[in-house]
């Protein structure tokens, strides 16, 4: 029996050094805590076999004192790792260094008991049927060691069963294994107190073998798989596992909804998303990741897909599985960016590069093709911008896009260059110029609000590509120049590049450059043209403009005037002759020739780019003249673009003294209500009409009637364009009072009118 005995205690030595082993090669949190445990419990076995079947009485003797000495640190570790793992309330009160210290001492007690024999002693007696061995005998003082060790192992107790009510459902199992044999064990040690025996070693050993269990076993194989069903339901990408049979065995709460019967996902092919992972299985193919796109009706869903294999320990494929990634409102932010990337905000018309690019790569891939490149303009955009507002100008804009979206299956790209320019790259053979006209028609007439109605017009240059090696900004830059030749033109709004027109664009382009330093060298002379009465006497004069160029020679206003009122410049020689006549009338008053008068033309863009009203006062002031010298002359058409504005800005310049003259009256579509409705001082007939009127009963009728009417409303009327003797007579039989002509008078230099009226 006693052999038994001891065959059984040097298997659970085996069991325990196996454990013992495997703890040191692991590398957790726990290890070195279990280890001690480990060690402690090892040390426990070896000698209570020792003392077992040792013969020799000190040697038993000393085998004992080392057995007590191995459970008290057994049982110190064992409380050691309950307050540092399970982290319990004890921790707070059981201080680990003092119990170590009591410990230290305890153990030098029992060492010392060999040589004392005060705690216990030992003597040999039967105790297996007929076999004898050392039994301890117990004393008095060794109460005190085993009181001592009841406290450890209490503590111990005390705080499993607190950390196992405290502890979530799934770790209660532990603690509460651990603490069931750990009370078994004392139970035993109670009960067999004063037997030959101790059969509670066996209940230690289990104890350290639980504890190895619970710390690297129960919880990694129990809590992993709950774990990771926990991760992956909870993940935000799906993940589908097959086995060999292609038979789902399992998928995530993101898979469900892919998997939704009521809302099922199908590629290009009509096959389901179930359907298709399947047939990638069924490859057997290495792992792979790729980017394929389902619908779920007609929503495209955007899938980052990866399928990797499952082997076994042989690398035996035992199945695969597949993460499924919804991209899709990743890609759709992305696309987004990309197309504010290379699209306008406003039109959402391609911005200038990527119509650039684009046009470029279908240009050179398409060789054999008759392109044109159109480039638009709207007229006067900046004065619809900046007067009535970037709402109403953005409107315009959006409308005119539109149109030109409408026939996207004609043109092969088009996009906005910037402000109202916007360019088409079409096929020669889809061009007409009716729709370009028609399209800008269309487009501005739903361009009316309620607090403003404007006429809009659009122009277009064209350039055929015959060099295909230019850049299409160049390409650009041709259709532009053919457009500036319309521009302002009512009756022409298409108009075509070719080298003749680039010979004269590049001639208007020169003369603009050339204008600031023709304003700065005086190179502009004021001409003045003679107003006579009836009588043909002069009364005062216009203001009209000559070019004095030093290479060109004289140039006539005909030749650059048209050039300066496309492009704007036209303000600068406007100011330039403004002051010109202010400077000379300041001449003629120091000269005492106060009754002689000067008309300047005030075009229809000084309106919108120059204080008309500040400039004149400012005028006034710099030269000392008075505001009836200097008369200004406003054309028809430009009181007709806002009449409600330039009608205050009249007044406000009659207030202050000018006499303010409608020129070329008739030359537009005049309106009786301008007779009505304007405040002017004078009326300026046209030449054209008069001309027409002429050999005309009907023409003289309606000019009896205009002059008439004007007389009756207090309005003088100045003919101007008189070039005969008859026409002259013809105008003083209507009551015209005031002429201007080439038969009164052509225009010519200050000296020259000088010299000849004054």
């Amino acid at each position: 029996m006693k052999i038994v005995l001891g065959a059984v205690l040097s298997v659970a030595l085996i069991i325990t050094g196996i454990y013992l082993w495997k703890t040191s090669r692991k590398n957790h949190r726990m290890a070195p805590s279990v280890s001690r445990i480990l060690w402690a419990g090892f040390s426990m076995v070896f000698f209570y076999i020792f003392a077992l079947m040792v013969e020799i009485e000190w040697l038993a003797l000393l085998a004992y004192s080392a057995y007590y000495v191995s459970v008290a640190w057994l049982l110190f570790f064992l409380l050691y790792f309950s307050l540092e793992y399970t982290g319990n309330f004890l921790e707070d009160f059981v201080r680990k260094d003092f119990m170590m210290v009591l410990l230290v001492i305890d153990s030098l007690v029992l060492v010392w008991n060999f040589f004392s024999r005060k705690l216990f002693d030992i003597r040999w007696e039967q105790a297996l049927g007929a076999e004898s061995l050392y039994k301890p005998v117990l004393k008095e003082l060794f109460y005190v060691h085993y009181t001592f060790m009841v406290l450890i192992a209490v503590i111990f107790l005390v705080g499993m069963i607190c950390r196992f009510f405290k502890a979530p459902a799934f770790y209660r199992g532990k603690y509460l294994i651990i603490a069931i044999i750990f009370s078994g064990m004392m139970i035993l040690n109670v009960r067999g107190f004063e037997d030959p025996i101790d059969f509670s070693i066996i209940g230690y050993v289990a104890e350290i073998i639980c504890i190895y269990y619970c710390a690297f076993v129960y919880t990694p194989q129990r809590l992993l798989p709950k774990t990771l069903t926990e991760v992956t339901s909870n993940m935000s990408v799906g993940v589908l596992a097959l086995d060999l049979e292609d038979r789902i065995i399992y998928n995530n709460r993101i898979v469900d909804g892919y998997l939704d019967i009521e809302k099922p996902l199908y590629d290009d092919n009509d096959t389901d998303l179930e359907t298709w992972c399947r047939e990638q299985a069924r490859k057997k193919t290495g792992d792979w990741e790729t980017e394929v796109t389902f619908w779920r009706g007609k929503e495209p869903v955007f899938f980052k897909i990866q399928m990797q294999r499952i082997m076994d320990n042989k690398r035996q494929l035992q199945g695969c599985y597949f993460i499924i990634q919804d991209r899709t409102e990743e890609i759709k932010e992305l696309r987004k960016k990309q197309h504010l990337a290379t699209h306008d905000r406003l039109t959402d018309l391609y911005i200038k590069e990527h119509f650039y690019e684009q046009a470029e790569k279908y240009i050179k891939s398409h060789p054999e093709e008759e392109l044109y490149i159109i480039c638009t303009d709207i007229k006067d955009f900046k004065m619809i911008n900046d007067f009535f507002g970037s709402r109403v100008g953005d409107a315009v804009l959006q409308n005119y896009a539109d149109k030109i979206r409408e026939a996207e299956d004609k043109m092969i790209a088009y996009g906005r260059l910037g402000n109202d320019n916007f360019a088409v790259l079409m096929k020669k053979e889809d061009f007409k110029e009716s729709y370009f006209d028609l399209n800008s028609k269309e487009a501005f007439a739903g361009s009316t609000f309620s607090e403003v109605s404007f006429q809009v017009i659009a122009y277009a240059g064209v350039y055929q590509i015959v060099e295909r090696d230019l850049l299409v900004s160049v390409m650009c830059g041709r259709a532009k120049m053919a457009l500036s030749t319309v521009k302002g033109d009512r009756t022409r709004k298409v108009a075509y590049y070719d080298n003749v027109l680039r010979d004269n664009i590049l001639y208007e382009q020169e003369l603009s450059k050339e204008l600031e330093e023709a304003i700065a060298k005086e190179h502009l002379q004021m001409y003045l043209q003679p107003q006579t009465t009836a009588d043909e006497k002069v009364i005062g004069a216009e203001a009209l403009i000559r070019w004095n160029h030093p290479e060109r020679g004289t140039l006539g206003p005909d030749v650059f005037i048209p050039i300066f009122e496309r492009n704007g410049l036209i303000t600068e020689v406007d100011k330039y002759m403004w002051e010109a006549a202010c400077k000379q009338l300041r001449k003629w008053t120091d000269e005492g020739r106060r009754e002689v008068y000067i008309s300047v033309n005030i075009s229809p863009k000084d309106f919108y780019f120059v204080d008309v009203y500040q400039t004149f006062v400012g005028l006034l002031d710099k030269y000392r003249i008075e505001p009836r010298q200097l008369k200004l002359e406003i054309t028809e058409s430009a009181v007709m673009r806002d009449f409600e504005t330039q009608k205050e800005l009249i007044n406000k310049l009659r207030s202050l003294g000018f006499v303010v003259e409608m020129d070329d009256f008739g030359s537009a579509y005049s309106s009786l209500n301008m007779l009505k409705d304007i405040d002017v001082d004078v009326i300026k007939l046209d030449m054209g009409f008069l001309q027409q009127s002429v050999n005309s009963e009907k023409g003289k009728s309606i000019l009896r009637m205009v002059v008439g009417l004007s007389k009756q409303l207090g309005i003088p009327v100045i003919s101007e364009g008189v070039e005969t003797r008859e026409q002259l007579q013809f105008l003083q039989e209507l009551g015209c009072e005031m002429f201007q002509g080439f038969y009164l008078g052509r225009p010519m230099d200050v000296q020259q009118f000088e010299i000849i009226y004054l």
